[in-house]
C-alpha cells in the first residue's frame, strides 16, 4: 500500500466500504423480499382460505340447526321459511366451496385430501337434497300425509348428521394444515429472519472492523508523514537546516514521496545559498573594510592638500603685497632719479631693498612652485584612490547583482537578502559617481595647478630680469649718479614687472582659490564615500546576521 496513490487509497478504502453496505443492503433486501413474498402469499391465498373455511362452518351448522328444527308441530309457513332459508345458504356454500378449492390448488393443499373433501362435500350435499326433497313433499302434501312424511325427513336426517360431522371434520383438519403451514412459514420467516440479523452484525462489525483498519492504515500512511513534514518545515522556517528528510518518506512512490523528496531539495538548495551567502557576506565585509580604510586615507590627503593650498594662498597674499610695494619703491625711484645726486643715498637705500625684495620675491616664487608641484602629485594620487574607489564600485555592483540573483533563487526567504543586495548596488553606484566627480575636480585641479606653474615661471622670470637690471646699480653709485635717466628707465620697468607680476599673482590667487574650493568639495566627497563604505559595512554585518539565524 506504501506505493500506492493516495487518491488509490481513498477510492480502495472507499470501494470497500460501498461493497460492505452493497452487500448488507443486498442481505436485508433478500430477507425484505422473502418476508415480503410470505406475507403477500399468507395474505392472499391462506388467510382467504382459512376465512372460507371458517364461513363454510358456519354456514355448515346453520344448515344443520335449521335442518334439525323441522318437526311436525311446526306450521308450514316456519318450514317454508327454513326451505327458503337453506336454498340460499347452498347457494353461498356452493360458492365458498369452489373459491375453496381454488385456493386450496393455489396454497398446494395435499391432493388427497382435496379429493376427500370434496367426496365428503359431495355426500354432505346429497343428504341435504334429500332432506330438501322431504321438506317440498311435506309443503305440497296434505295435512293427513304429512306425519308419514315427517318419520321420512327424520330418517333422512340421520344420515345427514353423519356426513356434516365428516364434513365438518374434513374443514377443521384443512383449517389446521393451513395453519400449521402458516405457523411454518412464519418460523421459517423469523429464523431467517434471526440468521440475516446475526449476519448482519457479523458482517457490520467484520465493516466496522475493517473500516477501522482502513482508516487507520490510510491516516498513518498520510496523517503521519503529512505532520512530520510541516514538523521538517517548521524547522525550516526557524533556520535549522540541519536535519534531512527520513529515507523511508524519500522511498516511498505516492504524493508523500514527491512532498518528501522536494521538501529535501529544497532543504539542500537553503543549505547551499546559505554557505554562498555567507561567503558574500565575509566579501562584503572585506571590500567594506577596504574601501573603508581606503576613504580615510584619500580624506586625510585632501585635508592636508587644502592645508597646503591654505599656506600656498598665504604665501602668494605676501608675495602680492611685497610685488605692490616694490612697485611703489619703484616709480619712487623714478620720480626722485630726476632730482639728481640728493637722492642718490636713497637711491641706493632703495636699490638694496629691491635687491632683497627681489631675492624674497624669487625664493617665494620657488617655494610657490615647489608647493604646486607637490599639489600636481598629491592630485595624481588622490586619482589613482578614485580609480581604486571605481574598481571597488564596480566590484561592489558585480557582486550585489550576484547576491540579488541568489535572493531571487531564495524566493519568500531570500526577499530581506534581496533588500540587502539592492542597497548595495545603489552604494556601489554611489561611490562610482562620486569618484567620478573627483576626477572631474582634479582635472580642474592640475588645469589650474598648469596654470599657477606658468605664471610662477614668468614671475621667477620677471623678478630675474628685476635682479640684473638692480645689480650695476649696487655695484657702482657712481654709474646711477650719471645715468638717472637710465636708472629712472629701470625703475620704469621695474614697475611694469611689478604690474606683471600683480597680474600673476592674482591668477595664482584665483588658481589657489579654485584648489581650495575643489579640495573642499572633495573633502566632502570622500566624507559621503566613507559614510557610504560604513554604510556598506554595516550592510554586510546585518546580512552575516541574518546568515546566523540558520544552522547548516
Amino acid at each position: 500500500m506504501r506505493n500506492f496513490k493516495i487518491k488509490d487509497r481513498v477510492i480502495w478504502g472507499f470501494g470497500t466500504m460501498v461493497i460492505i453496505a452493497l452487500a448488507l443492503g443486498g442481505l436485508g433486501f433478500y430477507g425484505i423480499s422473502r418476508l415480503s413474498r410470505t406475507m403477500e402469499e399468507i395474505s392472499t391465498s391462506k388467510i382467504p382460505a382459512i376465512r372460507t373455511l371458517k364461513d363454510l362452518e358456519f354456514n355448515r351448522m346453520v344448515i344443520r340447526v335449521d335442518s334439525v328444527s323441522v318437526h311436525n308441530d311446526m306450521d308450514l309457513r316456519e318450514i317454508q321459511g327454513i326451505a327458503d332459508r337453506r336454498k340460499a345458504l347452498f347457494v353461498k356454500v356452493d360458492d365458498l366451496w369452489g373459491n375453496l378449492i381454488t385456493l386450496s390448488k393455489t396454497i398446494g393443499t395435499d391432493e388427497n385430501t382435496v379429493k376427500e373433501a370434496e367426496e365428503r362435500y359431495r355426500i354432505w350435499r346429497e343428504s341435504h337434497l334429500k332432506l330438501d326433497q322431504a321438506i317440498e313433499a311435506i309443503l305440497e302434501a296434505p295435512s293427513g300425509d304429512r306425519d308419514k312424511l315427517y318419520d321420512r325427513y327424520q330418517s333422512a336426517m340421520l344420515p345427514m348428521i353423519s356426513t356434516s360431522d365428516s364434513l365438518g371434520e374434513i374443514l377443521e383438519s384443512l383449517a389446521l394444515a393451513i395453519n400449521q403451514e402458516i405457523d411454518l412459514n412464519v418460523s421459517s420467516e423469523q429464523a431467517l429472519g434471526e440468521t440475516l440479523s446475526i449476519v448482519t452484525m457479523i458482517a457490520i462489525l467484520l465493516g466496522g472492523a475493517l473500516a477501522c483498519i482502513l482508516a487507520y492504515g490510510i491516516t498513518s500512511s498520510v496523517a503521519y508523514p503529512i505532520a512530520e513534514g510541516v514538523a521538517l518545515l517548521t524547522r525550516l522556517k526557524d533556520g535549522d537546516l540541519r536535519k534531512d528528510v527520513p529515507e523511508k518518506y524519500l522511498n516511498r512512490r505516492d504524493e508523500i514521496g514527491e512532498l518528501a523528496h522536494s521538501i529535501q531539495a529544497l532543504t539542500e538548495d537553503m543549505r547551499g545559498q546559505i554557505v554562498a551567502m555567507a561567503d558574500v557576506s565575509t566579501s562584503l565585509s572585506t571590500s567594506a573594510y577596504q574601501i573603508s580604510a581606503a576613504v580615510s586615507q584619500v580624506t586625510a590627503s585632501a585635508e592636508e592638500t587644502s592645508a597646503a593650498v591654505v599656506q600656498t594662498t598665504a604665501t602668494m597674499e605676501e608675495v602680492r603685497s611685497t610685488a605692490a610695494l616694490t612697485d611703489k619703491k619703484s616709480k619712487d625711484v623714478a620720480e626722485n632719479a630726476k632730482r639728481g645726486i640728493k637722492v642718490v643715498q636713497k637711491g641706493k637705500d632703495a636699490t638694496e631693498k629691491l635687491l632683497g625684495g627681489l631675492k624674497k620675491i624669487g625664493d617665494q616664487m620657488n617655494s610657490i612652485a615647489q608647493t604646486i608641484v607637490r599639489l600636481s602629485e598629491q592630485s595624481q594620487e588622490i586619482g589613482d584612490i578614485t580609480d581604486t574607489v571605481e574598481d571597488l564600485a564596480e566590484q561592489s555592483n558585480l557582486l550585489a547583482v550576484n547576491a540579488a540573483v541568489e535572493a531571487a533563487k531564495a524566493g519568500e526567504e531570500g526577499r530581506g537578502f534581496a533588500v540587502v543586495a539592492q542597497e548595495i548596488k545603489a552604494l556601489a553606484e554611489q561611490s562610482k559617481q562620486s569618484a567620478k566627480e573627483v576626477h572631474k575636480i582634479l582635472r580642474e585641479i592640475q588645469k589650474a595647478t598648469d596654470a599657477a606653474v606658468m605664471a610662477t615661471e614668468q614671475g621667477a622670470k620677471a623678478v630675474d630680469e628685476g635682479g640684473k637690471e638692480a645689480t650695476p646699480s649696487r655695484d657702482s653709485i657712481q654709474e646711477i649718479t650719471r645715468g638717472f635717466g637710465e636708472m629712472s628707465q629701470a625703475a620704469t620697468a621695474i614697475a611694469n614687472s611689478n604690474n606683471e607680476l600683480l597680474g600673476g599673482v592674482d591668477q595664482v590667487l584665483t588658481a589657489m582659490e579654485n584648489v581650495k574650493e575643489a579640495g573642499i568639495q572633495n573633502l566632502a566627497g570622500m566624507k559621503d564615500v566613507e559614510r557610504a563604505a560604513k554604510g556598506l559595512k554595516d550592510m554586510g554585518q546585518t546580512l552575516s546576521n541574518l546568515i546566523n539565524r540558520y544552522q547548516v
